[in-house]
């Protein structure tokens, strides 16, 4: 390992000694009159001025399925100047098993909160809640069912993103894999990386506290290493179907992209450099690695609407922090990109090309607006001249629907690289709720998708679903004729 990475690890406490506990603030405690000796799972939530959210958060863990009895909130508050004490502490005076942590002084990110909560969970598991998401009311009695069942140290549900305009499912993987047990974590697939992060996870507490679990000390990516570290020593996992988490990413949330800046790059840069120098080469590790890398070049390669401006200085500066934290790197991790688009920013930076890629993304950003959209040899593509053209991943339209007294019929034209796993439909406002079943035949390359009437219900959208986790619409630009 050089030694100024080594350094830098260590001032931002990623070691497993206790230096992440002793730096801490003194903090005051409040508590419920009753409190769990023994709770079943203990949930610990790091809040700083999240006023607004704190009522539907903690409405959803006291109705939670399992019971309050069998459950001990840690609401740890890093020092807030909105009315976040107000709001807990009527919760504290109503209801049992809340525990109050309020530090002196501020830290800066909801490590310090984490750490402290960690430092007094008593649950046989345990979950990090943000203080603006909220759980599903059976998710904490599910995950901990299906950890007795499975005796896994490590369990994931499914994510659901809430914004002002829609409702979308996250972690794909999670769920459209199916209810799975002793998983073993080499066999994960890519798109399993998408959210190892606190939504959706619960933990055995033996082993994060044998092993001296802990969040670094940097207010951007402080999860990382926890949950990575976490899955490595749990080996194998399970993975429930059903929905479990709610993430807020409402426009007002202070989660927005203007702040993903220069400092928020180097942070996950020193994350994934500290899981590439101290955890042994294998499949996990390179999956995990590809797709946090594949997410950032999106960020920093191709995005122009962050905090961070976009320009040549910008791709400048991020391949060279790609070099300075990860000079070691023993793998390809385009090779794992599922967008054309990043493979080739993550090859024109690698190969120094940055006008070229500079100009890439200017015309990348208005492909849509642009319409040049181009069928050649069954596969669509975005093109343009002098610019390489990019793979669309999935294409599908409904050409025709067929009705009559008790089916709808959908005829749909399907060009893709990958292989076709089904066709579904989602409800609108719940990506989880999905309509089945159906038939399915083929007719002359297009593909017939035959539903019952009583299951076609409004604010539905038919989806298709291929073998790499792709979930798409289908366009629905058809005729509709009756038998």
């Amino acid at each position: 390992m050089y030694k100024n990475l080594k350094e830098e690890f260590t001032s931002f406490n990623y070691f497993n000694d206790d230096k992440w506990k002793t730096e801490l603030p003194n903090f005051t405690l409040e508590t419920s009159e009753r409190i769990v000796k023994k709770p079943k799972v203990s949930v610990v939530i790091a809040n700083y001025n999240n006023g607004p959210y704190l009522s539907k958060m903690l409405d959803s863990l006291i109705y939670q399925t399992i019971g309050l009895e069998k459950l001990q909130i840690l609401f740890v508050d890093d020092k807030s100047t909105d009315n976040s004490s107000e709001i807990i502490l009527d919760y504290l005076e109503k209801y049992s098993s809340i525990e109050y942590y309020q530090f002196d002084e501020n830290t800066g990110g909801a490590h310090g909160p984490r750490n402290l909560g960690l430092q007094y969970i008593r649950g046989e598991y345990v979950v990090i809640l943000d203080a603006d998401d909220w759980y599903g009311l059976t998710a904490l009695e599910n995950l901990s069912n299906l950890m007795d069942d499975s005796q896994d140290n490590f369990a994931v549900g499914g994510i659901v993103q809430v914004n002002d305009k829609n409702v979308s499912a996250k972690s794909k993987a999670y769920y459209m894999d199916g209810l799975q047990k002793n998983r073993e974590i080499q066999d994960l697939p890519y798109e399993f990386y998408e959210f190892l992060g606190p939504q959706g996870i619960m933990l055995r507490t033996k082993l994060v506290l044998e092993n001296n679990l802990h969040f670094v000390n940097q207010r951007v990516a402080d999860d990382v290493t926890f949950f990575y570290q976490a899955l490595r020593l749990s080996r194998t996992i399970s993975q429930l179907p059903e929905k479990t988490t709610y993430l807020n990413r409402a426009s007002d949330n202070e989660s927005l992209s203007k702040n993903i800046n220069e400092s928020f790059m180097i942070s996950w840069l020193r994350a994934l450099a500290f899981i590439n120098e101290t955890i042994p080469n294998d499949r996990s590790k390179e999956l995990f690695l590809a797709r946090r890398l594949d997410w950032l070049v999106l960020d920093f390669g191709l995005r122009r609407n962050i905090g961070y401006k976009f320009g040549l200085s910008r791709l400048k500066n991020f391949k060279k922090m790609v070099g300075d934290y990860l000079p070691n790197l023993r793998f390809y991790p385009s090779n794992y990109f599922r967008a054309e688009a990043r493979k080739i920013a993550w090859s024109d930076l690698m190969k120094n090309r940055l006008l070229h890629l500079y100009l890439f993304v200017n015309w990348h950003s208005h492909r849509e607006s642009l319409k040049i959209q181009k069928k050649i040899d069954n596969l669509y593509y975005f093109v343009f001249p002098f610019m390489p053209k990019i793979l669309i991943n999935v294409k599908s339209f409904v050409k025709q629907v067929v009705k009559d007294d008790e089916t709808v019929t959908f005829e749909i034209e399907f060009f893709s690289n990958e292989s076709l796993n089904g066709f579904e439909f989602h409800a609108i406002d719940d990506p989880f709720d999905v309509i089945l079943p159906f038939e399915i035949f083929e007719k002359n390359g297009n593909y017939l998708v035959k539903f019952d009437r009583k299951d076609l219900i409004k604010n539905k959208t038919l989806h298709v679903i291929t073998n790499k986790y792709h979930d798409t619409i289908v366009e629905q630009k058809a005729i509709e004729r009756k038998l």
